[in-house]
């Protein structure tokens, strides 16, 4: 099993990452490289008042821009783990944690089934062992494709 670094942002327990000029950035993710316009237009924002039928249009929209996401339902406090920005970095995709409110869960898998495609279509099967098991409908899409 991966060996897997838990990081609780309640808990202060962050990954740093040293620059050239000898300063430290807190990296919790890629995320963090949008605008807020970036993120206020994308499709996880959108998805609060979104119709099942606008779900796959809003996805594409966020893959032609080059800001896919991948959805997360999580709880109180956000979870990242350690290799988020590196399998972020490597796929050229964002994680996106709704927390413990956040869209239909119905709609949250229809978006997410359009990026897994997309993953597939970009870099074939390989992302699938590195992405984190916790994205929303990532078990049942990968029983469909077997």
């Amino acid at each position: 099993m991966k060996k897997v670094i838990i990081i609780l942002t309640l808990i202060f327990n962050f990954s740093s990452f040293a620059q050239e000029n000898g300063q430290e950035d807190i990296v919790f993710s890629r995320i963090g490289n949008l605008t807020d316009e970036q993120i206020d237009s994308s499709g996880p924002t959108k998805l609060f008042f979104a119709k099942k039928s606008e779900v796959k249009k809003l996805a594409k929209q966020d893959i032609e821009n080059g800001i896919p996401f991948l959805l997360l339902q999580g709880g109180v406090a956000p979870v990242i783990i350690a290799t988020d920005p590196q399998f972020e970095e490597k796929y050229k995709i964002y994680f996106y944690e709704y927390g413990c409110t956040g869209p239909d869960q119905n709609l949250i898998e229809e978006y997410n089934k359009i990026i897994f495609n997309y993953l597939s279509d970009q870099y074939g099967k390989k992302w699938i062992k590195e992405v984190r098991d916790d994205v929303v409908g990532l078990k049942d899409w990968t029983k469909s494709k077997r």
